[in-house]
């Protein structure tokens, strides 16, 4: 624990009290993550347990940083597409975007799809070999039909197939098409959280876009709501404003 202070460490343990030990989780915090303080004030008040027992501490620790997964924007969709248009990832970006997982996408068929609906059942998955083999859809929740654009699904009929290469390579193309292009990164599965925050924005119900992505429980769309929510209120502040300016300079 050599990042805690001399001040601290130099005193005897009798003589430290509740806001010496304040002070001290105040100075680290501005050093390390709350969950390092959060550690070295698990160690401080251990110690303190076994040699001052009668020490009291009541020490306030700064909150859990909570990190927000970033849903990529309609225009980061674009700017992929672009890049992706005429590769092998084309149509597997395209269908992520349609809420499908990778390992559907690397499982799915042409003679899946009838007309333009996709008949999503199976999924490509590593085995305890670590072998990739298809199985079918862990649960029930996960077998759905979903619609899909009539050009998309005229294209995987003609060229036969959907994917033919590595899962981990749709991944390894989106990362280096991020990185291309300057945006942030996110996960192949993060598409699926921009089709249901897509969806919100569309007023379609919960209860349907949890159908159509497969979801069993909401507690992603949950997040995934407070994002595309966050999203309708900025433009209602704008709005909001824009009526003001109109009334108050027009």
């Amino acid at each position: 624990m050599g990042s805690l202070s001399e001040k601290l460490m130099g005193k005897n343990v009798h003589d430290i009290t509740a806001l010496d030990v304040q002070s001290e989780v105040n100075r680290l915090s501005g050093e390390h993550s709350p969950k390092t303080v959060r550690n070295y004030h698990g160690f401080i008040s251990a110690v303190l347990s076994v040699f001052y027992p009668s020490l009291k501490l009541y020490t306030t620790l700064p909150q859990k940083i909570k990190n927000e997964p970033y849903i990529p924007s309609g225009e980061d969709i674009r700017r992929i597409f672009e890049c992706a248009s005429g590769t092998e990832f084309e149509v597997p970006i395209m269908l992520a975007c349609y809420g499908m997982r990778r390992s559907e996408i690397c499982a799915l068929q042409p003679e899946d799809i009838d007309g333009d609906v996709v008949h999503i059942n199976k999924a490509m998955v590593q085995d305890e070999n670590k072998e990739w083999v298809i199985k079918t859809t862990k649960t029930t929740a996960s077998k759905r039909d979903i619609i899909v654009p009539v050009e998309l699904a005229d294209r995987i009929r003609h060229q036969g197939y959907v994917y033919k290469g590595h899962p981990n390579s749709i991944t390894q193309f989106l990362e280096r098409t991020e990185r291309k292009l300057g945006i942030p990164d996110f996960s192949i599965h993060k598409l699926r959280h921009y089709f249901a925050s897509k969806m919100s924005s569309l007023g379609v119900p919960e209860a349907d876009i949890m159908r159509m992505g497969g979801w069993e429980t909401d507690h992603v769309m949950k997040s995934v709501y407070r994002h595309s929510m966050m999203e309708k209120e900025e433009d209602a502040k704008r709005e909001a404003a824009e009526k003001l300016r109109k009334a108050l300079f027009n």
